[in-house]
């Protein structure tokens, strides 16, 4: 399956994009703020890896879809994109959507854009009603792009993340079909 926006192409990852992924996973200041730790070995990387492998043939069956994300122009490898759906029914679901990008993209606008087509391919090829994110509440860079795109402040989960050896906060944000809706048409 592929998504596409403005500036970026969107793809499941494969097999062979296992040194993509590493270089997402293992990066210390890629890491900073995720929740969890950077991967140090490849091997246990691998075995992380094969849980984000998707299939065009399970796309109505999964509950999670990674994605490796390039730009449209060079075909230079930005980062990881994903969403995890939490609950379906026949009025919609609840899914959380989540990026890494490689620090040398970082500044430039393309966080705001993967996590916009995020948000549109959860409300018109997956059908939820509700789409959410969460950061460290440390990282006030990804909390301004939750509020870029139109998401609300749900709440803050108190010393969640153990991060570097101390307990840290999550914000958590969300945005509603009907919100989206009006924002965007």
């Amino acid at each position: 399956m592929k998504i596409a926006s403005e500036r970026l192409s969107f793809r499941f990852f494969t097999h062979e994009d296992f040194p993509l992924f590493y270089s997402i996973f293992s990066n210390e200041i890629v890491m900073r703020y995720a929740w969890i730790d950077k991967i140090d070995n490849e091997e246990d990387a691998r075995a992380f890896f094969e849980g984000y492998i998707n299939t065009d043939e399970n796309i109505n069956s999964d509950d999670s879809y990674a994605f490796a994300v390039f730009s449209k122009n060079g075909n230079e490898f930005i980062g990881f994109a994903d969403v995890l759906v939490h609950s379906r029914n026949s009025s919609g679901g609840c899914g959380e959507i989540g990026y890494f990008l490689l620090p040398e993209y970082w500044g430039k606008g393309f966080a705001t854009e993967i996590a916009n087509t995020l948000i549109e391919f959860c409300f018109t090829r997956l059908g939820l009603h509700k789409v959410s994110a969460r950061c460290n509440s440390n990282n006030l860079k990804s909390e301004g792009i939750m509020k870029k795109v139109g998401m609300t402040f749900e709440g803050e989960l108190r010393k969640v993340r153990f991060k570097y050896g101390k307990w840290d906060d999550e914000k958590n944000y969300g945005i509603l079909l009907e919100e989206w809706k009006a924002a965007n048409h």
